[in-house]
């Protein structure tokens, strides 16, 4: 399925797949509400953005180049610096983003866990007793202990895999190569 998928790509002399994008004007690259702001602290258009992380999960593994394609083809080289510097700055960026949204899941992950033991072990604890109250007590806390600490699983075996794919991504487009044709 992935060959049939990268023959749709044109690729490099050396191999490398191409993501090609092509608009008018060099402004069309970034977001409209930040047109007033210089190259380097604008961000990347929503469409861009998402082109770029599509196209790169498509590709899998390969390794690629972004060539750049503009109507208006009167590029300077110091637009083409700024072009690359603005892309590489802006998955940078989101590297730190999905770095810290890891972070705060790892956090999250613990708190649950040391919620979860506390509450199996307050269950235990209070064991099988004939006093209906307490043992209602104890099936709640043990059922709340799994939860918790199912929660905890959780993270790292579902929610951890994409953000760490998209961390991958991100890296991968921020350390790409760029073509201006």
């Amino acid at each position: 399925m992935k060959n049939k998928i990268i023959n749709r790509y044109d690729t490099t002399p050396n191999g490398e797949v191409i993501i090609k994008i092509a608009t008018q004007n060099v402004e069309d690259l970034y977001d409209y509400y930040d047109k007033k702001s210089t190259f380097l602290k604008k961000d990347l258009s929503d469409s861009l953005v998402q082109y770029l992380i599509q196209s790169v999960d498509e590709i899998g593994n390969h390794t690629f180049v972004l060539q750049f394609y503009f109507d208006n083809n009167n590029l300077t080289d110091s637009t083409k610096t700024k072009i690359q510097n603005s892309i590489f700055d802006y998955f940078d960026y989101m590297q730190e983003v999905e770095q810290k949204k890891m972070k705060e899941q790892i956090k999250n992950s613990f708190i649950f866990m040391f919620i979860g033991f506390c509450f199996v072990s307050f269950a235990l604890i209070l064991g099988r007793h004939e006093n209906f109250i307490v043992e209602i007590i104890s099936e709640g806390a043990m059922v709340g202990g799994w939860v918790s600490l199912w929660e905890a699983l959780a993270t790292f075996l579902i929610r951890w895999l994409p953000l760490r794919k998209k961390l991958t991504i991100f890296k991968n487009i921020a350390k790409a190569s760029i073509l201006f044709a």
